[in-house]
């Protein structure tokens, strides 16, 4: 916080000094005149529309009951009598941001899930979110009962002093599918009556868009059918209402467009998207919210990454966030993930799809899912639109992406843009954002009607429960067992592999060596005929294969369905044949 304080010292000296100067007049600077609703007269700012109009240099506007109603060059705008005059040289005035996808009140620091819903933790999100400056968020289909609907409406009605909450109610899911931790709050279908219901329930609450989760969670679960999204989309279509879709493959994305979804809130990732796909999009005028944070999430902190704990991080989170998740016992828990290179393939697919998307001509727009697990609201924002720069977006086309374009999918008319009419909510930040992205990580000053809103008043009265970060000696010694069977699986995984499995230690019958895989259990007794039952946690077929492999390295040749070999003393021809079931296999060698 202390880096704000100066900030807001070094700012309120500006206003005092810019009161008593030339272009001033006799009048006194006041914030109580503007907080109260009166005109404002802003000079010497640079501009960035948020339309992706080219940023104007030295520029004043005018701020009279809430909203911009002059914009222009410094020596054009004259101003008000009676005025407050707010000098802004040197910094660069944006509209606050809007995001599309976003999870309020499931995430309590290390803690996700249902169980952490609430009153109080949907509001202290948005209040999150409005301190790093964002100024709407559509929920990802997460909420929970009439909740959502009371505090939409108490944040329009001026009652909650936070970012809009635009709610999707629950998310829509084939039967069987979705997330598995949000399961029991999905609206599953199976059929088209199904489908219908759900969109005359979610619609008879009055939510502000529906969402379908496509995405099977990369790759595994269930999908909805395309006769009921299609269904789901044209019922949603009559009522006025967009439809948005959480999705992972390239197929799924390509019959979704065909099916007239508004909007995808997640990146593709398990193919490239290709020219069929852009053309598609853009003709039929379909958005995507890349959510590149949200996929990264599931990996990059295995990597200790370098922002985690930094300054605009710990304005609202605290220290012992950033300590539990890099202490070894977190790292080395995403460094066992049994996907994790392929969660690091998804997001490097992720970020070449928003690059082509993007410079396709496709609407971009800033979407984050930001509150899922492992993310964190308000702050994901930011880090939401440096990985699109990252990506290879433009900065102001990012900036678009973050205002003008998501006002303008949720019909916010009055946000999105610094704009004569517009409402005069915006930001007055020390830094350009256009001369790198990472500038945009210092929001500065918030603007809300006009007024100057202190940042840290909006999360003074919130919270994280710090006890939830705490990582006892029984987390410790249950990770270094962790530990040491990955280093054993490592080991093993170095070893020859027959089918699934590596060779244990082999059973032995009159001087013949029978493989055992390696946990397995061979009871044997001798013959002949010799009968060796191997007993193993596996299928029928894996077993099978096993010993279709491990066999030839003992000398065993294949016969029809059985092997053969000579023994190695009495020269005579042993024949082994086996009986495999699952969790076992029975061995009997014969001798002629």
């Amino acid at each position: 916080m202390k880096r704000y304080a100066k900030s807001l010292s070094a700012m309120t000296l500006m206003v005092f000094l810019a009161g008593c100067g030339p272009e001033s007049g006799n009048e006194a600077n006041s914030k109580g005149a503007s907080a109260s609703g009166d005109t404002s007269y802003f000079f010497g700012a640079r501009i960035i529309p948020g339309d992706g109009s080219p940023a104007m240099e030295d520029m004043s506007f005018i701020v009279s009951g809430g909203k911009f109603t002059t914009i222009g060059r410094r020596k054009e705008v004259a101003p008000p009598k009676g005025s407050a005059r707010i000098e802004l040289t040197g910094r660069t005035v944006t509209p606050m941001f809007i995001n599309v996808q976003a999870q309020p009140g499931m995430n309590n620091g290390a803690v996700y899930g249902l169980k952490n819903y609430s009153r109080e933790s949907v509001t202290a999100d948005l209040s999150r979110y409005a301190y790093y400056g964002v100024r709407a968020v559509v929920t990802a289909g997460t909420d929970v009962g009439d909740l959502p609907f009371s505090v939409r409406d108490e944040v329009r009605e001026g009652k909650i002093k936070a970012a809009r909450l635009l709610t999707v109610g629950r998310g829509v899911a084939a039967k069987g599918g979705g997330p598995a931790a949000l399961a029991e709050n999905t609206i599953q279908v199976s059929n088209a009556a199904d489908a219908k219901k759900a969109v005359f329930d979610l619609s008879s609450q009055k939510v502000d868009a529906i969402k379908l989760w496509m995405d099977d969670g990369n790759g595994k679960g269930a999908k909805l059918k395309p006769d009921a999204y299609t269904l789901i989309i044209d019922e949603a279509h009559k009522r006025n209402l967009k439809v948005v879709a959480e999705v992972f493959e390239l197929n799924d994305a390509k019959d979704l467009v065909k099916a007239g979804i508004d909007g995808f809130v997640s990146s593709i990732r398990d193919h490239d998207v290709d020219d069929a796909l852009i053309s598609a999009m853009k003709e039929k005028n379909v958005f995507l919210a890349p959510a590149l944070t949200a996929a990264e999430a599931k990996f990059v902190y295995a990597d200790k990454p370098n922002w985690l704990g930094e300054q605009t991080m710990r304005e609202v989170y605290p220290a012992q966030l950033a300590g539990y998740l890099a202490d070894p016992v977190s790292i080395n828990k995403f460094k066992r993930l049994p996907d994790l290179e392929n969660l690091r393939q998804q997001y490097a697919t992720a970020t070449r799809n928003l690059k082509k998307l993007s410079s396709g001509g496709v609407k971009i727009a800033l979407g984050t899912n930001s509150g899922a697990a492992d993310t964190y609201p308000g702050y994901f924002e930011l880090r939401e639109m440096i990985a699109m720069a990252d990506a290879g977006m433009a900065p102001m086309d990012v900036i678009k992406a973050a205002t003008t374009t998501p006002a303008t999918i949720l019909g916010l008319s009055d946000l999105g843009t610094v704009a004569v009419g517009k409402t005069a909510d915006f930001l007055a930040m020390p830094n350009n954002p256009l001369e790198k992205m990472s500038n945009i990580k210092d929001i500065g000053i918030l603007y809300l009607n006009g007024a100057e809103q202190e940042r840290t008043a909006l999360i003074q009265n919130i919270s994280i429960k710090t006890e939830t970060f705490k990582i006892t000696e029984k987390d410790r010694q249950a990770d270094a067992a962790a530990e040491a069977q990955a280093a054993r699986d490592a080991a093993e995984a170095k070893l020859p592999h027959y089918g699934k499995f590596v060779l244990g230690t082999s059973a032995s019958v009159r001087y013949m060596s029978v493989p055992v895989p390696k946990g397995g259990k061979a009871d044997v007794k001798a013959g002949p005929p010799d009968r060796i039952a191997v007993s193993m946690r596996a299928s029928a077929g894996e077993l099978r294969e096993f010993y279709a492999k491990a066999l030839p390295t003992y000398k065993w040749s294949p016969a029809g369905n059985c092997w053969t070999r000579e023994h190695p003393t009495s020269k005579k021809s042993e024949t082994l044949c086996i009986e495999a079931a699952n969790n076992s296999a029975v061995i009997q060698i014969s001798e002629k």
